[in-house]
């Protein structure tokens, strides 16, 4: 599983940290050590994985279908225009497939 981190955070980290992880006199293996290090330590950011899909046509009007919980909405429940997001599941619709 990928882990993310906060790429500005670690930065300021580096920053902070560059009297303790880099001297003169140490190897690129122990730079390399002490860098990896402080990446494991970062904390772990708080990210959800965007579900993409499309609406599907169901040869009715009025009524879409949403391609990853197959259930269908109508249209006209939303009068102030095109719905970007599956009410039911979250399934953000930009015309992109997972996959």
């Amino acid at each position: 599983m990928s882990r993310y981190i906060d790429a500005e955070k670690l930065k300021c980290s580096i920053d902070s940290e560059t009297d303790s992880i880099f001297d003169w006199d140490m190897t690129i293996e122990e730079l390399y050590y002490n860098l990896c290090k402080l990446i494991d330590d970062e904390p772990t950011a708080d990210v959800q994985e965007v579900k993409r899909g499309t609406w599907e046509n169901t040869n009715t009007p009025n009524q879409l279908r949403c391609n990853n919980c197959e259930i269908i909405h109508f249209i006209a429940q939303y009068p102030h225009g095109e719905i970007n997001y599956c009410p039911n599941c979250g399934t953000r619709m930009d015309g992109v497939a997972n996959g």
